[in-house]
C-alpha cells in the first residue's frame, strides 16, 4: 500500500505511492503523497494526489489536495480539487487550477 519513509532513508522523487511520518527538508515528487500524523515536508510537494495529516511549509502542486483535521500547513496550495476537515490550519495562499 506504500511505504513509509524516514529522513535517513529517504528520497525525493518516486514513481509510486510515498507515506512519510518524519520530517524531511527537500523537494518532494511522486504519484501519490501523504503526509502522516507526525510526519512534515519543508519544500515543494508535487502529485496527482496528496493527503496531509501532519505539516507542511511550502509549495503543494496537485491534481487533489485533501487536508486532515490534525494538519497544519503554510504556503500555497495549487489544485484541481481542494477538501479541508474542520479543525486543520491552513495558512496558505490558494490557487484552483
Amino acid at each position: 500500500m506504500g511505504t513509509t519513509f524516514k529522513y535517513s532513508d529517504f528520497w525525493p522523487s518516486l514513481v509510486g505511492n510515498m507515506r512519510i511520518a518524519d520530517h524531511y527538508a527537500g523537494d518532494v515528487d511522486s504519484k501519490t503523497v501523504t503526509v502522516l500524523e507526525g510526519g512534515s515536508v519543508e519544500g515543494r510537494v508535487g502529485a496527482e494526489r496528496i493527503v496531509i495529516h501532519g505539516a507542511v511549509r511550502g509549495i503543494v502542486n496537485a491534481g487533489s489536495i485533501a487536508i486532515g483535521k490534525t494538519a497544519r500547513i503554510e504556503g500555497e496550495l495549487r489544485y484541481e480539487t481542494l477538501s479541508i476537515e474542520p479543525g486543520a490550519r491552513v495558512e496558505a495562499r490558494l490557487v484552483p487550477a
